[in-house]
């Protein structure tokens, strides 16, 4: 935890500017992420055609991602990124306006939706880790992303107690309906905007800190490593397919269990939203408690070590979600099973960051998480077919064996590729380490582990 705070006092002014804009930018997915669905399910529409909808977003999105990787690394990534902010924004007016659901499909495709995010997640998703993870030296990269997976926690609690509010206000008798729902959409339009505004004064540039690691990623003693220090980094394709199925695993396994999960309370529990949206708010607020821990466990057991410990236990976790009696169980299962993923996830990024040179990781992140993508925008359907059925723990269960699989694969084929800043703590004498920097207990410089 003094790691965290350390690391929150030294940011650079442009770090601040991006963990703001992703709080922002967070508010309307956790505030869609449970009210969404629900949204749709009121209008009449099948869980199927729900899943479909969330498809249809999941999939544009993860076709943009192999496309705006390679673009970012070459033209730069802030103008990608301010663009893939505000994209969603247009959605929301559509929201707003009509609930013709082609054109809710259409909207949906903007991003705002899902975790993919449509075009303006496939935009954000390629460029807003690789642009904060340069932003500070190697050994500290863990702790920045700790933060900005705590403020991306916090804002999707407060955007899932959002997601109450128009049915509160329908109980009150104080405004119709969709005029409730409408205007919550034009909350998320406006917050939106505000996000794409803050990211305005961030500057970009080789700093200082990615240059100095991408020369220490040029000298790595592993084929994983580009050949040499040119503008044109090498991408290493054998760890990046090893990477894009460890993601596309944890990306099936969202889209069955995640995305559509609060229909699936109302379905199994007969719950109305006010209701739902305090567990996840409480999912998310836990996390606040877990990530101040991941820079010290991850000195203590590696970054990998961290992923391989919160992945596996969150799915342990996960089996009590469908075989729970009652709303409050599988809430309570869920919101701890959560607390693990907060901790998993930085971890996550931070080993998909540096484990490829800084120059090409645009292209990495793309095609790793544009994988992920693909995976959670085809699951949905699933889910709902099942959910039409009144199959309803056939999606949940299945989601735990695909979470059971990204663990395994992780630990066997991923854990031992090289960080750069544990293998500087490696090389450094003993009494010389620098605070931050982290080693797997028993894993030399040549063998260590990668991903996201």
């Amino acid at each position: 935890m003094d790691g965290s705070m350390g690391a929150a006092r030294g940011l650079p002014r442009d770090a601040w500017l991006l963990l703001l804009s992703s709080f922002l930018a967070s508010l309307p997915i956790g505030a869609l992420l449970v009210f969404f669905p629900l949204y749709l399910h009121d209008l009449g529409l099948r869980t199927l055609a729900i899943g479909g909808i969330f498809a249809a977003a999941g999939l544009g999105s993860s076709l943009l991602l192999l496309l705006i990787g390679p673009l970012a690394d070459r033209l730069g990534r802030r103008p990608f990124l301010i663009a893939g902010t505000a994209a969603p924004a247009l959605g929301f007016a559509i929201f707003a306006l009509t609930t013709d659901p082609g054109l809710l499909v259409v909207a949906s495709m903007l991003g705002g939706v899902g975790f993919s995010g449509g075009l303006g997640g496939s935009l954000t998703t390629a460029t807003f880790d690789p642009l904060l993870a340069g932003t500070v030296e190697p050994r500290r990269r863990i702790a920045v992303l700790s933060w900005s997976e705590g403020v991306w926690t916090l804002s999707m609690a407060c955007g899932s107690l959002a997601a109450g509010v128009p049915a509160l206000l329908v109980r009150a008798r104080l405004v119709p309906a969709l005029t409730a729902d409408r205007a919550l959409f034009v909350g998320c339009l406006l917050v939106t905007l505000g996000a794409a505004l803050a990211l305005v004064p961030v500057r970009e540039r080789l700093a200082p800190t990615e240059a100095a690691e991408a020369a220490e990623a040029a000298s790595r003693p592993t084929p994983a490593a580009p050949a040499a220090p040119t503008r044109s980094a090498r991408v290493p394709w054998p760890l990046v397919l090893r990477l894009a199925v460890f993601f596309a695993l944890q990306g099936a396994g969202l889209g069955l269990v995640v995305q559509l999960l609060p229909l699936w309370f109302a379905l199994s529990f007969h719950a109305a939203t006010p209701a739902i949206a305090p567990w996840f708010a409480a999912s998310q607020l836990v996390g606040l408690l877990s990530i101040p821990f991941v820079p010290a466990l991850s000195r203590r057991v590696g970054v990998a070590g961290v992923v391989v410990l919160s992945l596996g236990v969150s799915s342990l976790l996960l089996i009590g979600v469908p075989l729970a009696p009652t709303l409050t169980v599988a809430g309570a299962f869920y919101v701890l099973r959560s607390a693990l993923v907060s901790m998993q996830w930085p971890a996550q990024l931070s080993f998909l960051q540096g484990a490829v040179d800084p120059r090409v990781r645009g292209v990495v992140t793309s095609v790793a998480l544009g994988c992920w993508s693909a995976a959670m925008a085809l699951s949905p359907a699933l889910a709902g077919y099942f959910m039409d059925r009144r199959l309803l723990q056939w999606p949940l269960l299945l989601g735990v064996c695909c979470y059971a699989a990204a663990a395994a694969w992780f630990y066997l084929l991923l854990r031992r590729t090289p960080l750069p800043e544990e293998q500087a703590a490696e090389a450094a004498p003993a009494g010389t380490m620098p605070a931050g920097t982290a080693r797997e207990p028993g894993t030399s410089p040549a063998a260590m582990p990668a991903a996201r």
